[in-house]
């Protein structure tokens, strides 16, 4: 027992001495007073008087002294006060004051409010890039699976499956080539002001429908540059504008299909 009082002791005398070093060190750089070292010892000393050591043979005499000290620590632990102050831990760097320089600094209002609106678009992004994902799953690749199970089925359904395979190469040609929103609309606009189709000028010039085809690309790039001169003057004058940055991309994209 005298063992145990005496480690108690010295362990506690340690720790007291290296608080007070650590003080010390403390207050010459924030200047605050330290409590002399003989006053703390006299204070620790105290209290090491009017601590009960507890050892085997006073749990031998007393039958569930043991049990009760150890359910009465539990009880401490478990105890919550009704209004308690915020535990703050640790500390961002070695010079910071514990609990002060990590602090969270709340949002303004005009912040919020763009956080929300970016969250939203970027959902919107999300649901129309799995929207297309599932539009092109539900199109092209079933017409694929049921072309290939007809050619393995029999001779008789090899008739059905090249039809097929037309519809599949007609698909592929649309939705990889000029099948865009802007494209569609410069091709509205262009057709609506009297320029003729690819099939009027094969049938009334009599060329060849490759040469037609150029010169509606050569009429719909015109215009598409035109709309691409107007929203890159829009884009240089307000470049955090989400929307016409934007526009000026896919303009950008539909000239790169027409070249």
């Amino acid at each position: 027992m005298r063992g145990i009082i005496f480690k108690t002791v010295k362990e506690g005398f340690r720790r007291l001495h290296k608080k007070h070093k650590a003080e010390i060190r403390r207050s010459k750089q924030t200047g605050v007073p330290v409590i002399p070292m003989n006053l703390k010892k006299a204070d620790f000393k105290k209290k090491i008087k009017g601590t009960k050591f507890t050892g085997a043979a006073e749990f031998k005499a007393q039958p569930g002294l043991k049990r009760r000290i150890t359910a009465g620590i539990e009880r401490a632990k478990k105890e919550k006060k009704k209004f308690r102050t915020p535990i703050l831990y640790g500390k961002a760097y070695a010079s910071d004051k514990k609990g002060k320089t990590m602090q969270i600094q709340p949002l303004t209002f005009a912040q919020r409010k763009q956080m929300k609106k970016e969250m939203a678009e970027s959902a919107k992004r999300n649901y129309q890039r799995i929207l297309m994902r599932n539009k092109k799953k539900g199109g092209l690749s079933t017409i694929k699976m049921v072309k290939s199970k007809l050619e393995k089925a029999s001779k008789a359904h090899a008739g059905q499956a090249k039809a097929l395979g037309k519809v599949i190469d007609t698909k592929k040609l649309l939705l990889g080539g000029l099948l865009t929103a802007g494209i569609k609309g410069a091709a509205k606009k262009i057709f609506k002001s009297g320029t003729r189709k690819t099939q009027e000028i094969v049938k009334k010039s009599n060329v060849k429908r490759a040469d037609a085809k150029a010169d509606v690309k050569s009429a719909l790039r015109d215009e598409i540059k035109g709309n691409y001169k107007s929203l890159d003057k829009k884009f240089k004058a307000d470049k955090s504008n989400f929307l016409i940055k934007r526009k000026r991309l896919m303009t950008i994209k539909d000239l790169n299909l027409l070249k």
